[in-house]
């Protein structure tokens, strides 16, 4: 059976590996006896969606079908109603109201992979390849996931979450628009700027893993990151 909005709201699955499968320099890798994941390993993922303009679907309706956030973010980017356009207010907040939006869903790694900036630089190489003909990119800062003990979630648990998950939206170019959604204007410099930065210090970290001291080396080994060692393909998700 065809997805209703399927025009409308095109879903994308971005796989995140450890290596490419095949390519020999990560296969002499496994030869060494490395605790790293065998290549092609999928470590993470992400998940996006472009809200398509001037298809002849209610986006708004075309959101709500999907998913309560995806609810909210299309609902503080054109009202309730979802008609035609965008709101006046967006139309402020951004350089050139003009476009497809490209919603940035989910950010997935493996516990071992994180804490190390990773989301981020992953988010930000996405963005730029799926980005192509939209005039914003939209983020909800959620929780994507929760501790074992829900007693530990309180208001202010929740709170601190969202407030370091929005720091590390903020680091590639997102700023708050309203209704806790955030927008990334696709027509700045600033994002552009950001990326490259996060890519500077995602190569220094793979430098810095790739010299491990004794002690660390067992570690190193584990949680490896190179610049060249994380791959990203995208494809449509099924639906």
């Amino acid at each position: 059976m065809p997805y209703d909005f399927e025009d409308t709201l095109e879903p994308w699955y971005v796989a995140v590996t450890y290596g490419t499968a095949g390519d020999e320099e990560w296969e002499d890798e496994e030869d060494r006896g490395s605790h790293a994941p065998a290549a092609g390993t999928e470590i993470g993922h992400l998940v996006l969606w472009r809200l398509r303009d001037y298809t002849g679907d209610n986006r708004w309706e075309a959101a709500d079908a999907e998913s309560g956030d995806l609810e909210v973010i299309v609902s503080a980017v054109l009202g309730r109603s979802g008609g035609t356009g965008y709101s006046a207010v967006f139309e402020k907040a951004v350089t050139h109201p003009v476009g497809d939006l490209l919603i940035l869903d989910r950010v997935y790694l493996d516990r071992a992979w994180r804490g190390f900036g990773l989301g981020p630089a992953l988010a930000v190489e996405a963005i730029r390849r799926l980005s192509g003909g939209c005039c914003a990119v939209a983020v909800f800062p959620g929780m994507g996931e929760y501790p074992e003990d829900r007693e530990q979630v309180t208001e202010a648990y929740r709170r601190q979450a969202k407030k370091k998950i929005a720091a590390l939206w903020e680091s590639i170019g997102f700023q708050p628009f309203r209704r806790g959604v955030w927008l990334l204007d696709t027509a700045l410099r600033r994002p552009e700027e950001l990326m490259l930065a996060r890519r500077a210090e995602l190569r220094a970290l793979g430098t810095a893993f790739q010299r491990p001291g004794p002690s660390e080396r067992d570690r190193a080994d584990s949680v490896a990151v190179a610049e060249d060692g994380i791959k990203a393909s995208a494809r449509p998700r099924t639906v």
